[in-house]
């Protein structure tokens, strides 16, 4: 019967670091980590500009609210009635309404990210958490056991079985949106598998 507790240099107590994986930004790292949880394996979009953190936030939703009700006052004190009032103003606040909401949406689809950690596997889109498994919700053959010094038997991510399932696709640090989102439905379709769900 073969051991299900294999020494190999990823059942040492300590996770491996990160292997040229991109970094993840620390305003994201102080939103996904969790207590004792330290980052493995990050894939994410070749390009990270600065500015991601407030193109992807839905608060610059509501500033581009906030300067649409500013052209919309502006045109209206600029006229004395309602009637009289340009239809620019109006056009103008609504189209920085609908131009917010598109650059929201095409900044959260394009930086996508999958990020490892020692517990869990999280799908990023922009500032927020699209799908997260923790080790007790992934399938089996995603999961490594250890035993501890303590004699305890722990649970980890097995990184070498994912980067498996990604084939070549992950072997440069970056990934894009569509692959991580594919890896995220593989991910339910096989756990549901396991569990006898069709």
């Amino acid at each position: 019967m073969p051991d299900r507790y294999r020494r190999d240099p990823y059942d040492d107590p300590a996770p491996r670091p990160a292997d040229r994986s991109p970094p993840l930004p620390p305003w994201l790292v102080r939103k996904v980590l969790g207590t004792n949880e330290q980052i493995v394996w990050v894939r994410a979009p070749r390009w990270s500009p600065s500015l991601e953190r407030y193109v992807t936030h839905p608060l610059t939703i509501l500033g581009a609210a906030g300067v649409a009700a500013l052209l919309v006052l502006g045109g209206c004190l600029l006229t004395p009635a309602w009637d009289g009032m340009p239809l620019a103003g109006l056009l103008a606040g609504g189209g920085v309404v609908v131009g917010a909401l598109i650059v929201v949406g095409l900044a959260n689809g394009y930086f996508t990210r999958l990020v490892v950690t020692n517990f869990r596997v999280v799908i990023l889109q922009g500032y927020e958490v699209c799908r997260s498994w923790n080790v007790d919700q992934l399938p089996r053959s995603l999961v490594r056991y250890r035993r501890e010094e303590s004699g305890e038997e722990s649970r980890a991510v097995d990184l070498d079985a994912m980067k498996t399932m990604f084939g070549g696709a992950a072997s440069d640090g970056f990934m894009d949106p569509k692959t991580i989102l594919a890896f995220g439905k593989e991910l339910k379709r096989l756990k549901d598998r396991e569990d006898g769900r069709p």
